[in-house]
């Protein structure tokens, strides 16, 4: 039997409800969180919770976290996830007249252990016509992420990348992006309407890479030599094909066998 923890309770998957009147399922009115589990245990649980007060206070909403690691771990030994991804879905509650909450609501937090996805064999990206939103979190209310997937199936890309109203390059329906010209790593800025992701603060954080945070235009990248992707399911994906172009994957797999080797030192 599989369990979910909703509200601090052990709940069976199969019997878990929520009320029609909660804002999350009404009006995405909530944030979520995915990590990685890697041999049982919770990979860079530190700043994904910072990632989450910090979209907390922004959507001005308090949650009861206490406990939430400990709380985590305990569902994972209870699923018996060796390795795989836990969500946590945080939303304000019930109550309130249409879009304006009512005050000091009771958020409810469920969280979840889910199966890692299968990536396929070649990666191919595209350019999507989506534009990114202007949020640095992981919001339920996702219909531009969702959009952007589906316009990817559809044209038989593995993702699309999103870009900003000028045209500059932002990120992907789930993932930061990365670039290499001659040698040297390239980034969107953070001004440039993306995500905040974990992955991409810990490369961002390794002096020896050099990474160069910058606002360019998606037509840069026909230039490219590489191009790779990061979030905490995956941590690093360097993409084969951009736009139909084969592309090298060098200093992609290279920046995978970093991370891969922080995520098993940290889950030993």
């Amino acid at each position: 039997m599989k369990f979910i923890i909703k509200n601090q309770k052990f709940i069976p998957e199969k019997q878990a409800q929520i009320s029609i009147n909660e804002r999350g399922f009404l009006y995405g009115d909530g944030i979520f969180e995915s990590l990685k589990i890697y041999n049982y245990k919770i990979y860079d649980f530190k700043n994904h919770l910072q990632r989450i007060k910090r979209a907390l206070e922004i959507m001005r909403f308090d949650a009861d976290l206490s406990d939430i690691e400990k709380k985590s771990l305990q569902l994972i030994k209870k699923n018996n996830i060796k390795n795989g991804i836990l969500r946590i879905s945080i939303s304000r509650g019930i109550g309130g007249v249409g879009y304006l909450p009512a005050k000091n609501l009771k958020a409810s937090t469920i969280i979840q252990t889910l199966n890692s996805r299968k990536l396929p064999k070649n990666i191919s990206l595209g350019i999507g016509k989506i534009v990114a939103p202007k949020i640095a979190f992981k919001s339920m209310n996702s219909i531009p992420y969702i959009l952007n997937k589906i316009d990817a199936t559809a044209q038989g890309f593995f993702d699309l990348i999103m870009p900003n109203e000028d045209q500059t390059i932002a990120e992907t329906s789930s993932a930061n992006i990365f670039w290499v010209k001659k040698n040297k790593i390239y980034t969107s800025d953070e001004s440039c309407n993306i995500v905040h992701g974990c992955v991409r603060k810990k490369i961002l954080e390794n002096k020896n890479l050099n990474i160069i945070q910058v606002r360019e235009k998606i037509s840069s990248l026909e230039k490219a030599d590489e191009i790779f992707l990061t979030n905490s399911s995956f941590l690093v994906l360097p993409v084969d094909y951009f736009s139909g172009r084969k592309l090298q994957k060098t200093m992609g797999e290279k920046i995978f066998n970093l991370m891969w080797q922080d995520l098993k030192n940290s889950c030993k």
